[in-house]
């Protein structure tokens, strides 16, 4: 009827063929799956404009280098614009009573910061002078005449003093 002994090796046996089968059923869907995703990899690599997506990555960085360089020397001339003279503003008048032409001037230049220099000069019958004041966030530490105030009023705002 029931033999013991061969039932002991029978249902061992069955559960390792049982293992071995799954084992065999899930190897066959991973390759399955690896061989999918490698056409999809390949379709991926190889793209219809014979650039593939190394190349395309390559290049992407590249240019993303490039564009930062460019930040940076923008960076670079943007401050080298607020610190040029590039703010004018010039008055023109006659500081003497004997004299009948507006031809001394004060000429203020400065930076964006308010930094520059107030250059006066005085013309006289017999003698011209020039003077130059600098200027550091919009004042001097020498006294400025109204004529050197209002040339940096003028720069100050942008626009030249009417005729």
């Amino acid at each position: 009827m029931f033999n013991l002994g061969q039932n002991v090796v029978t249902v061992p046996l069955l559960v390792t063929a049982a293992l071995a089968i799954i084992a065999i059923v899930i190897s066959v869907v991973a390759v399955a799956g690896a061989r999918a995703s490698r056409q999809r990899i390949g379709r991926l690599m190889r793209s219809g404009s014979h650039e593939n997506l190394e190349e395309t990555l390559t290049k992407l960085l590249d240019e993303a280098q490039a564009w930062r360089g460019l930040e940076a020397r923008i960076k670079e001339l943007e401050w080298k614009q607020r610190q040029t003279l590039s703010k004018t503003g010039m008055v023109r008048y006659n500081p003497f009573d004997d004299t009948g032409a507006d031809l001394s001037f004060s000429l203020a230049l400065l930076s964006e910061e308010r930094d520059g220099v107030v250059v006066t000069s005085l013309w006289g019958r017999d003698e011209v002078r020039v003077f130059a004041k600098p200027i550091e966030q919009g004042s001097s530490r020498y006294a400025l005449s109204s004529e050197e105030k209002q040339a940096l009023d003028l720069a100050a705002n942008q626009r030249m003093a009417p005729r």
